[in-house]
């Protein structure tokens, strides 16, 4: 009944900090809610066919990049198979489908062919984004020096992108509203268009696709949770199912252990908050966790689909294809934000043509507003349907015939994601990836109780799949350098 460290609440940064320090030779227990773990990082099955929760790809897998070396030091990399895609995405624009390269320089050249007019200015954005890579590195290697004598430039550059949007960043190499809409696609990915959304947010993640390759992990987001599992009960750690924490214990105004809902206790040394911040505060007997009030991000509808033929009989790209909606990416957000699910951009991802494992599966994602759902069950599961009609509606416009070739369909919304991992307002990314909530300004991954940590979307550096995992092994790591063990 006594470990070294208890995480609570089983998504990736909380199963990627338990998997590298049971590693390093801590004795390590998790405890999760839900009878499946990972998070939003997992598979479910309808009718004899599984879905993937969320993962749509997964950038630097590629040996030298972040994701690569984290997983490689939490011993996961061996157990899983990474799927380089053939493209890092499509994008419908201008009436044509755009194919883009699952290659830097290939995809530069492409840009330029389109935009030739900036020839010269999109390879300086290129070249000033390796810089941003080499800067961002750098000063994660040093940051624990302090504030360093003489700032390196390429370090001082990532820094002062830190403190710009994404469109601010891309304006000043190529002041063009056309090129950053299209150089921009993968806004979504991220919560917020490009105006809104802090530009190392876009970036970090930008440069593990393009970089380092844009993979999928065979079997889906729940194999890569399993690996993490498998690695924890490999060395000597253990993980709880159906276990909802419901108290973390003081002793000394230290973090000392946890209380399950059934009443069990167990002990421990230090304890990980996986879950929000909101959640974690009510755990605690006294309200003594200090964290300032900040906006919540957005969250998603996604429609999981099964067809009963191979995709291609009905012409369904390959892979993953942006559909673009309204003239800007700010029009564009606000018009999803207000639920014009008939006319606002979504992603349409073909499991199929990635993974054999997903033959026929098909999903339609969307972000979404959590106050637009009814909280009154009826008129919820109205809402749900009339929705999920809208959706298909749009989508055998594009591919006439493919409703009648769907057997199962399946519509995740804001509720769906709040019911199953407690995130407040259904957010897929913590914290809205703002200016003002990003870098220095995001919620520290050390609280200011003795022994506890947090380890999510939430925190530091933010979210989406290399956010969480990069906050679980940082988490990871402060733990072993403050010599717990």
């Amino acid at each position: 009944m006594k470990y070294d460290v208890i995480v609570i609440g089983s998504g990736l940064g909380g199963l990627t900090c338990a998997s590298h320090l049971s590693v390093l030779g801590y004795k390590v227990a998790v405890f999760e809610q839900h009878f499946l773990v990972g998070g939003y990082a997992t598979n479910f099955k309808r009718h004899g066919y599984e879905f993937d929760v969320s993962l749509h790809g997964i950038g630097g897998l590629q040996p030298g990049g972040n994701v690569y070396s984290i997983l490689q030091a939490c011993h996961v990399l061996d157990k899983i198979k990474p799927i380089k895609n053939k493209l890092a995405y499509q994008v419908e624009w201008k009436g044509k489908l755009i194919e883009i390269p699952n290659d830097l320089k290939k995809y530069q050249e492409l840009l330029i062919e389109l935009f030739k007019e900036y020839e010269k200015e999109i390879m300086n954005l290129f070249k000033a984004i390796t810089r941003f890579e080499n800067g961002f590195n750098r000063f994660i290697l040093q940051s624990h020096k302090g504030v360093l004598n003489k700032v390196h430039p390429d370090a001082a550059l990532s820094m002062s992108w830190s403190m710009k949007t994404t469109d601010e960043v891309i304006r000043k190499y190529v002041n063009d509203d056309e090129f950053i809409r299209f150089f921009t696609t993968l806004w979504s990915y991220y919560g917020l268009p490009p105006k809104q959304l802090s530009a190392i947010y876009f970036f970090i993640p930008w440069v593990s696709y393009h970089h380092h390759g844009k993979f999928y992990i065979q079997g889906g987001g729940g194999k890569l949770s399993n690996a993490f599992v498998d690695v924890i009960h490999e060395h000597g750690g253990k993980v709880f199912l159906k276990s909802e924490v419901v108290e973390i214990t003081l002793k000394h105004q230290q973090a000392s252990g946890i209380k399950l809902k059934d009443g069990t206790q167990y002990e421990a040394d230090i304890i990980v908050s996986n879950v929000n911040p909101i959640t974690l505060s009510t755990l605690l007997p006294t309200n003594d966790l200090k964290i300032k009030p900040q906006e919540i991000g957005c969250s998603l509808s996604q429609l999981y689909l099964a067809l009963d033929c191979h995709s291609s009989k009905l012409k369904i790209p390959e892979e993953e294809v942006f559909f673009l909606g309204g003239d800007t990416p700010e029009q564009d957000y606000e018009m999803t934000l207000n639920q014009q699910f008939d006319t606002c951009g979504f992603l349409l991802t073909n499991y199929g043509s990635i993974d054999s494992n997903f033959e026929g599966i098909l999903t339609m994602t969307y972000l979404d507003n959590y106050e637009r759902w009814p909280s009154e069950k009826t008129q919820y599961k109205l809402k749900k349907e009339e929705v999920t009609q809208m959706m298909l509606a749009g989508l055998e416009k594009m591919y006439p015939g493919i409703t009648s070739h769907i057997v199962v369909k399946e519509l995740g919304t804001p509720k769906t994601m709040e019911r199953y991992t407690k995130n407040p307002k259904g957010a897929v990314y913590g914290y809205a990836q703002t200016v003002k909530q990003s870098g220095r300004y995001r919620l520290k991954n050390q609280t200011n109780i003795s022994n506890l940590f947090m380890s999510s979307a939430w925190n530091n550096p933010g979210g989406g799949y290399e956010g969480v995992i990069s906050s679980g092994i940082m988490t990871a790591r402060r733990i072993h350098l403050m010599n717990y063990k």
